[in-house]
């Protein structure tokens, strides 16, 4: 083998590396009780604007019509692309926004899931997936 062989090998594993590195970090979605779903009024504390998945929290006042009474819930989002041209941007949810959400809870019951939907204040209704 000649040094620019080696060279253009070693290169194709690095490249093929650094492409798979994000498919390794993606987790499954088996997690959540995709089965199932539930909607509540809630104010949102935080909305996290990142890759690889966004996400929300929110108080639960109550714990109104949750599969449980939590006060408080974590939701998980999809990524950036997907919600983007789902008509979402960084500023779409502020701390202190009322808002009604669906989302798919935990298997194991505890207080966090995938948001499917928001719905605002001005009536829009926003799909998270």
């Amino acid at each position: 083998m000649t040094i620019l062989s080696l060279r253009l090998r070693a290169a194709a594993a690095l490249v093929l590396a650094a492409a798979a590195a994000p498919a390794l970090a993606h987790h499954s979605f088996a997690m959540f009780d995709q089965k199932q779903s539930f909607t509540v009024n809630a104010v949102i504390t935080q909305f996290q604007w990142a890759n690889p998945h966004c996400w929300v929290e929110a108080d639960v006042p109550g714990g109104k019509g949750a599969h449980k009474s939590f006060p408080h819930l974590s939701l998980e989002m999809n990524g950036l692309s997907g919600l983007r041209s789902g008509g979402w941007n960084a500023k779409t949810l502020k701390p202190g926004d009322k808002v009604v959400i669906e989302y798919h809870p935990m298997r194991d019951g505890t207080a966090a899931g995938q948001l499917v939907s928001v719905k605002l204040a001005d009536g829009r209704q926003l799909k998270a997936q």
